[in-house]
């Protein structure tokens, strides 16, 4: 097959699986930090750390063994936007919590009927367009003008802190395992536990697609896996505009997750057609706006950055995922504070 049918078929297929496994299993970051701080509910943390220590793992691994170039990608650039990525993310976190979910679970809401999560992703999409393409553009450019250029030549944080980075991953990998062995009742939650895995195992073989078997020595084309913002800002500037940007696994990701977690709710059943109370439609609008914006920002959300890109070590991601907990948990705090 060409490279271009590689990444087609890979960004659908793995959209389609990993939509099925977000939906069955409701895999969301917001619902992590909410109920962990509310209710010391560790269920969904169980998920996100099976799907970080995997994806660590399988990244590691194709890096290690010198099948895909991890380090040619977008996220370790010797470069650490901290005013984008920081800022973004705290954008993003406070977006998503006001909104009742983060970016892939509205997705994976609105195949499921949720009309409130429609408006959401409506207004995502639309913010994270201006701001990528639109009257934003310029903000986001003074912004990333602030980035630090790393002497380390690589935005690893084991280039930064010189060491190995095979032990870097691991070490990240192995604090995965332990979270989920010494906080809650683990063996309550395995299939929790092995549709994180599944979505980690999705994000290394979105490097495999895109680095090994979608590789053309003549395109510049970096390697790349899982991500939602950037990929759904570009399928509504191509639906709007017919504005072609990114790669064809980008595009078709998104369609895939909708897919996916359509099939999904229709074979276990609770698909069906939710409207919004309507004290709720001002944060879902406000909500989706403020995700689209900060995800762009800070370079991805809490797929693309969160997982994906912490999977490559990247000291920008790891900022930014730091970013995305810090916004979540504010919006939590006002939230409570405010009877929200």
């Amino acid at each position: 097959l060409e490279p271009d049918h590689w990444l087609a078929g890979g960004g659908l297929l793995l959209g389609i699986l990993f939509g099925a496994a977000a939906q069955r299993s409701r895999f969301c970051v917001v619902s992590a930090v909410s109920n962990l701080a509310l209710m010391r509910d560790y269920r969904q943390l169980h998920a996100w750390l099976a799907a970080l220590g995997v994806a660590l793992i399988g990244t590691g691994l194709l890096e290690w063994s010198g099948l895909v170039a991890v380090a040619d990608s977008t996220y370790r650039r010797p470069s650490l936007d901290w005013l984008g990525t920081l800022g973004g993310g705290l954008i993003f976190g406070y977006g998503s919590m006001l909104a009742g979910g983060c970016a892939s679970r509205t997705l994976v809401r609105c195949a499921e009927g949720n009309l409130g999560a429609m408006i959401t992703l409506l207004a995502f999409a639309l913010t994270g367009m201006a701001t990528l393409f639109g009257v934003l553009d310029p903000v986001r450019g003074w912004i990333a003008s602030h980035a630090l250029h790393l002497a380390s030549g690589d935005a690893s944080l084991a280039a930064i802190a010189g060491v190995p980075h095979w032990g870097a991953g691991l070490s990240l990998a192995l604090l995965c395992l332990c979270g989920i062995l010494l906080l809650g009742r683990a063996r309550e939650h395995l299939g929790l536990i092995w549709a994180g895995a599944a979505i980690g195992l999705a994000v290394a073989a979105g490097w495999w697609v895109t680095g090994v078997l979608a590789y053309d020595e003549f395109a510049d084309r970096p390697p790349w896996s899982l991500a939602v913002a950037g990929p759904l800002a570009r399928t509504f500037a191509w639906l709007s505009m017919h504005q072609s940007t990114g790669t064809l696994f980008s595009l078709l990701f998104i369609p895939g997750v909708l897919a996916g977690s359509l099939a999904s709710s229709l074979l276990s059943g609770p698909f069906r057609w939710v409207a919004p109370d309507a004290s709720r439609v001002g944060a879902c609008i406000g909500g989706g706006a403020l995700m689209g914006v900060g995800a762009v920002l800070a370079g991805g959300c809490n797929i693309g950055q969160g997982i994906t890109g912490v999977a490559t070590v990247s000291a920008s991601s790891l900022l930014a995922a730091t970013g995305i907990l810090g916004g979540m948990l504010l919006g939590l705090w006002n939230m409570n504070s405010t009877g929200g």
